[in-house]
Formats: structure tokens, C-alpha cells, sequence
């Protein structure tokens, strides 16, 4: 039911944007005929239409309230139709999606309480070549509707009232109007109470007296090919006996004892030969002695309209279900009555269902919902609520009875009041429903992260985040106006941002955390100007104004973690959490290596390699490379140049040493994190002393600094 009321609104707002289209009737439309299908039964334009309210319809028979039905439309099939869709109403709803073929196009609906919808039509828009118009269907359903009355019996009494249950097959297709006739033999109402349809009969004349009640339906049934709104005559005869105590009717079906229990009730009630003036009468709820007290009665003074007026002071409350009254002159009855004592109209409390939840005692709505609302008390069935400010969706079909009373409210999305009264019969009951702006948690994807060259939304990042460039600035960016979408409302967002960075070998280097931040929604929401701003955060943060250390200083491959969640004591335990990782990611490093290779072989322009030479000194400018995959994890390779001495430490007379500028590869072992390890070197360059380009390969020992 919520789910087809809330289609209500889309089709509004899809009115606003159709009211520029040319709207055609269906036999000036582009379609040739339409064929409906319900249950077993074929209903077309051509055959099945007929003439309601001047302008054709398409008449199909239902048996259901939410009736599913099948719908094709044909046109030409040289027709050049590019676009065929059905607008939304809140009349019926999609089944599944509308398919378009060559020559037809085929859609299947289910209607929404059909005995209630009244006007029902297909909207459906048609665009040709360049042009687009609304196509409008008119539809007419009809119902069997019978209606038969059982009584348990055929007898009936002057002055009682007797209540009969009516059988039917859909209360909801007859009009019931609640009110008494007046003049006949045998005076009647027809009252609906739920499903039921009750029949109340009050008999004023003696003998065989037969009734006849005409009653009208909302859909109609079809007598002689035409439409009939009215049901046969519901006739039945009764035997009407005087009963053996003389009736007595009050003026009112119904009395409120005063707050004040001393204060009595003015009442009038019918005259009598036997009844005195100036007594006072015992009311009691059985005939025979030592019943209970429900009332007194004190005759004040007869009327000319063949009244007597009374005071009522009423010390029990009764209904009529329960039982005759009996008026008495001590103990003895003298006469029989009925009315209803009842509570004066009360409001105890106040539950709220929201759509797949359970009734909860509360009394808040929030701005654009629809929401059921239950009111408990006394003498609920007496009065007569509204909500001013408020729509009130459903009302006779709803439960009503003495302690309970069920509403079905639509809270205008524009409300400009925090709060709700509830009135009854135009006068304040002292409750209301407090109007509290929405607080839902809402999905992480109003919060970007701004790197400066690129932004990413936060609640799309789902892996490790590799940024390459320097990170000058890493800023929340807060789209406001994403919070509040059109009716889907989620108010003021709590977070709590919790930032660590690390250096690339773990080591924590700052701990930040953001808490108690309000992001409210923005301009574009219906509800901005009810949001208060003096805790809303209207600026984004840039995280380089909290943190000791800037993010452009870190080295690479250092850590920044982010975990952005909502504040779940806000939203009763719920809310969402994402947790971010941001590596700043090289593909290479430079530093300096100092390194003493060792038994180098060292290859010079005409000659061959010469001998294993002593421990040489290099002192290069190294690039490494890190590995691709794998998080500030080296290649076992680099790539350097600078100075060399050959053959540093030999201070023989036969040394061989020289200083050479160089450009070296060298191959490390895998842990080459270690501060001393053992290279490959191959690489070449040129002697300064001797002044010639050579050659070298061997090992060495590396020092790292």
C-alpha cells in the first residue's frame, strides 16, 4: 500500500514535466484499438467501450482490489513510434516493463483499490519522428456485487433496537451513509465497521411490517448493456411485537458524563402516563432486583414537543451491545431504555508505523513521510481528529473504535511548523506529533577527496589508493547538496574522521582525529532553511591545516590512513564506515652510495683484463627502482654514476691506482634493506690519470649510509 501511495508524488512531479505535451484523446491518438486482459476475459476499445460521463471509456470487469491486468496497445506498424512509455499514477503500478514490438506494445499493471479509485485512465506518452503528445485511455471498471440479509430472527420488538450482519461479496462497493431513517414502521441504518456491513433496525409500528432499502454502489455492474449504480431492493418482512416494559428513547444515542460527576446532564426523553415529574428514577442494567447502578434519573419538567426534560447523573458507563437499561421506581422496573454512557474523548497515547517497521510509541514525524499513526484512549469513536498541516490519506476505511483509532498521515515535505496539533471537532485535544527534521545516516557518497590534480568519491574507493605526484594538499571536499535529494531526505550528517600517517617502514609519525562534525545539507535540499547552521561545518577541511608534518613533506611510499565514519550514537547504532588507504607511490629513488669494490676486473683500450685488484673506494649517485605490485619494496638492481679510486688502499710501489669517473650497474641481494651487503658491479667510464675510457666487473662490499 505505501509502496503504491508513494507513486502519488513521482506522478506529480512527472506532471510538471509532461504539462508541455499536446494530450490526445485515445481515438485521435496513434493507436488503433486496445486490448485488456483480466483473469480469463478479453476486454477492446472497439467492442467494450462505452459512454460514461461523455467520453468514451474502455469497460473491463475486475474481482480483485489489486487486480493485475494485461494491456496492449496496436497501432500501425508503418507507424514510425520511437518511444512509447506509461506515466505512473498512483492508481496502479508496473508489473514488469513495457515492451515494444512492431505493431504493438504490451505492458502488465496492478491496480490499487480499485472500488475507491475513481477517474481512471492510462497515461501514455508517444513520441513520433520529432514530436511527442500524451495519450490519454480511459478505462471504466465494474464489479458483481450482491448483498443478502439472514437474520437469526424475525421478530421484533417496539422501542429495541436489533442489529443484522449483511452478506455481501464487497462492503467496500456500498455506500453506507450511517444515517437513520425517519417516519417508517421500521426505521433502519446501514453502518460499515470494518469489513462488515451492519443493518440496525428500530420498530415503531405493530404487526407484520416489511422493509425495503435501496442501496448505491461506487462501481457499478452492467444490467441491459449499460451501467447500474443501484442494487435490487433489499426487501424483508418482520412481525413487530410491543414489548412487555414501556420503551423509552433518549434524545441522544449517546451521553459524556461531566468532568465534574457531580454536575448532571441535561437530557430529554420520551413522554409518558406513567412517568412523574419532579422524581428521581434509579437506572439499572437488569430487570431484576440488586442490579448495578448505572444512573439517575430526575424528571425536571414536561415539553410541548411531548418531551420530558431530564437530568442524567450517570455513575457507570454502559453500551448498547451490552444490554437493555431499565428505568426504576425503587426496585421495580417501570420502564426500558438504551444508550451508550461513554468515556469523554481522551488521547492516552500515541504510536507511529513507519513503512516495514513495527508500531512504535512516539509521537515525532519527520518532514515528507507517510506514516500510519494509532491513537489510544477513551471515546476515540465519538470524535472526529484532524491534523492540520498534515494530510490525512485514509479514513472511513481504517479501524475506529472506542479505545483505538488509525490514521494514515502524508507529511508535507514544505512544512513550516515543528509541530502538529490534533483537533477534534475543530478544538485543541492538548497532543500533537513534534516535526523533527530527518537525521539517517547516509552513504559516504557525499564526501570527495581532493588531491589537487583529481578528487575521488569516498565511498567509491574500495583498494588502496597509489598517488604518484606531491601531495600538496589532501582536502575533504563536502557536497552539501548531495545529503538532500529531491524527496530523499537524510538531514545533518555526524562524522568522525580519524586520520594516521606512517613513514614506509611502519613507524607512526602523526596521529590526527576530526570529532563531532556536522555536515548539513545544502541549498538544493527542500528542507535548508530548517536546518540550524550554528553547529554545521560550512567550510571543507584541508587536512594540512591540522597536521604537524604537511603532506608534501612526507617521503615516499609514506602511509596516510583515513577511517570516515558516522557517528552511530546520532542514528540509534547504525551509520556507515569506510576506511581509505593513500600510499605516495615512486616508481624510482635516489641517494648516495659509498661502496668498496673489491678484485675488480678492470679492462683498458688495448689490453686485456688485468689482475684482481686490492679494495677500491666509489662514492655514486644511485637510482633505485622500486617494484611494481608491491609497496616500498626495491628492484635488486640500481643505476649510478660518480667517482671511483681504483686500487685505493695499495700503497705498494707497485699499485695501480687511479681515479676514474663511472657509471655502474649494480646487482644487490634481495634483502637489500641491510646497511652492508655484497653487489655485483659491472659498469665503465674514464681513468683521469692515465686519461682513457675503461671497463670494469667484480664485487663489493656496500656501505649505506
Amino acid at each position: 500500500m505505501k509502496e503504491i501511495k508513494s507513486a502519488l508524488y513521482s506522478f506529480l512531479l512527472l506532471g510538471l514535466v509532461f504539462t508541455s505535451l499536446a494530450q490526445t484523446r485515445f481515438d485521435n491518438s496513434p493507436f488503433i484499438d486496445a486490448r485488456i486482459l483480466v483473469d480469463t476475459s478479453e476486454y477492446t476499445w472497439k467492442k467494450n467501450w462505452v459512454l460514461e460521463q461523455n467520453k468514451k471509456q474502455l469497460a473491463f470487469s475486475y474481482t480483485e482490489e489489486n487486480q493485475v491486468a494485461e494491456v496492449y496497445l496496436y497501432f500501425d506498424g508503418d507507424a514510425d513510434i520511437d518511444l512509447i512509455e506509461l506515466v505512473p499514477s498512483a492508481d496502479y503500478y508496473l508489473v514488469d516493463s513495457l515492451i515494444l514490438n512492431r505493431d504493438y506494445a504490451r505492458f502488465k499493471v496492478r491496480f490499487n483499490q480499485l472500488t475507491s479509485s475513481d477517474f481512471l485512465k492510462y497515461l501514455i506518452r508517444v513520441k513520433l519522428d520529432s514530436s511527442e503528445q500524451l495519450v490519454e485511455l480511459p478505462i471504466f471498471p465494474f464489479t458483481e456485487t450482491y448483498l443478502e440479509l439472514y437474520p437469526s430472527t424475525d421478530e421484533l420488538y417496539i422501542g429495541e433496537e436489533k442489529v443484522f450482519e449483511l452478506t455481501t461479496n464487497n462492503a467496500e462497493n456500498i455506500v453506507a451513509d450511517n444515517r437513520w431513517t425517519e417516519g417508517l414502521p421500521i426505521n433502519y441504518r446501514v453502518v460499515k465497521e470494518g469489513s462488515k456491513l451492519l443493518l440496525h433496525l428500530l420498530p415503531n409500528s405493530l404487526g407484520n411490517q416489511m422493509i425495503s432499502i435501496p442501496f448505491q454502489l461506487k462501481k457499478p455492474y452492467f444490467q441491459y448493456g449499460q451501467p447500474n449504480y443501484h442494487l435490487p431492493l433489499l426487501n424483508y418482512s418482520f412481525y413487530v411485537r410491543s414489548g412487555r416494559l414501556a420503551f423509552i428513547q433518549f434524545d441522544k444515542n449517546e451521553v459524556t458524563p461531566n468532568d465534574d460527576k457531580t454536575e448532571p446532564v441535561e437530557v430529554q426523553i420520551d413522554n409518558h402516563r406513567f412517568l412523574r415529574v419532579g422524581k428521581t428514577y434509579r437506572i439499572e442494567n437488569q430487570e431484576e432486583t440488586g442490579g448495578a447502578l448505572i444512573a439517575e434519573l430526575y424528571t425536571k419538567a414536561r415539553l410541548n414537543n411531548d418531551k420530558v426534560l431530564c437530568l442524567l447523573r450517570p455513575y457507570a458507563f454502559h453500551r448498547k451491545p451490552e444490554g437493555y437499561l431499565y428505568i426504576k421506581d425503587g426496585d421495580e422496573a417501570m420502564f426500558v431504555t438504551n444508550v451508550d454512557i461513554t468515556h469523554k474523548t481522551n488521547i492516552q497515547s500515541i504510536y507511529i508505523q513507519r513503512e516495514g517497521k513495527d508500531w512504535e510509541k512516539s509521537s515525532t514525524v519527520h518532514p515528507g513521510e507517510l506514516i500510519n499513526i494509532r491513537l489510544e484512549g477513551e471515546g476515540l469513536h465519538k470524535a472526529n481528529f484532524s491534523f492540520p498541516g498534515a494530510s490525512n490519506l485514509e479514513y472511513d476505511s481504517l479501524v475506529k473504535n472506542e479505545s483505538i483509532s488509525l490514521f494514515s498521515l502524508k507529511i508535507p515535505l514544505n512544512i513550516g511548523t515543528n509541530k502538529i496539533e490534533i483537533f477534534n471537532h475543530n478544538k485543541a485535544t492538548g497532543k500533537s506529533l513534534v516535526v523533527k527534521e530527518y537525521e539517517r545516516a547516509r552513504p559516504l557518497d557525499f564526501i570527495n577527496l581532493d588531491f589537487g590534480d583529481q578528487q575521488m568519491v569516498v565511498d567509491d574507493i574500495d583498494k588502496p589508493v597509489y598517488y604518484e605526484n606531491t601531495l600538496t594538499d589532501l582536502v575533504f571536499d563536502f557536497d552539501r547538496n548531495k545529503i538532500d535529494e529531491g524527496r530523499d531526505l537524510y538531514g545533518r550528517q555526524y562524522l568522525t574522521i580519524k586520520v594516521k600517517i606512517s613513514n614506509k617502514k611502519g613507524n607512526l609519525i602523526e596521529l590526527y582525529q576530526f570529532d563531532d562534525l556536522v555536515i548539513c545539507p545544502g541549498e538544493a535540499s527542500p528542507r535548508y532553511l530548517h536546518y540550524s547552521g550554528k553547529n554545521c561545518k560550512e567550510e571543507d577541511i584541508n587536512l594540512n591545516n591540522f597536521i604537524a608534518k604537511k603532506t608534501s613533506e612526507l617521503e615516499e611510499w609514506s602511509r596516510i590512513e583515513l577511517e570516515i565514519s558516522h557517528d552511530k550514537s546520532k542514528y540509534g547504532g547504525e551509520g556507515k564506515s569506510k576506511k581509505i588507504r593513500i600510499y605516495l607511490k615512486r616508481d624510482y629513488n635516489y641517494d648516495i652510495d659509498v661502496s668498496f669494490p673489491a678484485g675488480l676486473l678492470i679492462l683498458k683500450p688495448k689490453t686485456d683484463f688485468g689482475n684482481f685488484g686490492g679494495p677500491s673506494f666509489a662514492m655514486m649517485a644511485q637510482m633505485s627502482f622500486y617494484e611494481k605490485g608491491k609497496i616500498a619494496k626495491y628492484r635488486p638492481f640500481k643505476i649510478g654514476a660518480g667517482f671511483i679510486a681504483i686500487d685505493a688502499f695499495n700503497f705498494t710501489d707497485t699499485n695501480n691506482r687511479d681515479v676514474g669517473l663511472v657509471v655502474i650497474g649494480s646487482l644487490y641481494p634481495t634483502s637489500n634493506s641491510n646497511k652492508l651487503t655484497f653487489p655485483l658491479y659491472v659498469g665503465g667510464g674514464f681513468l683521469l690519470g692515465e686519461a682513457v675510457p675503461f671497463f670494469l666487473i667484480g664485487p663489493g662490499i656496500r656501505v649505506r649510509l
